[in-house]
């Protein structure tokens, strides 16, 4: 696993890997001796995927409440209702 840390390590600190087109990355991935399951995960940029490969869960989730109103509509309903001073 320390292997394919490093690779993500390299691509996310190198622009040129970063943006390099599919062909260059999977000889990047070859060249790492990364196995082939988890450097197609990486070439499809699935998080998920990634994370059953190497039996790893989330540190964590996003979770949104629809639930709530917006801060920025509370924010504009606020200077609307304050008295203006001049």
């Amino acid at each position: 696993m320390s292997s394919v840390i490093a690779f993500l390590e390299r691509m996310g600190t190198d622009a040129q890997l970063r943006h390099a087109p599919q062909a260059d990355i999977e000889q990047a991935l070859a060249d790492s001796k990364i196995d082939s399951a988890v450097g197609a995960a990486i070439i499809a940029k699935s998080t998920s995927e990634l994370y059953a490969l190497l039996k790893l869960r989330p540190m964590f989730h996003v979770i949104c409440n629809p639930g709530l109103p917006e801060i920025e509509e509370d924010a504009e309903q606020e200077k609307e209702a304050a008295p203006a001073t001049e």
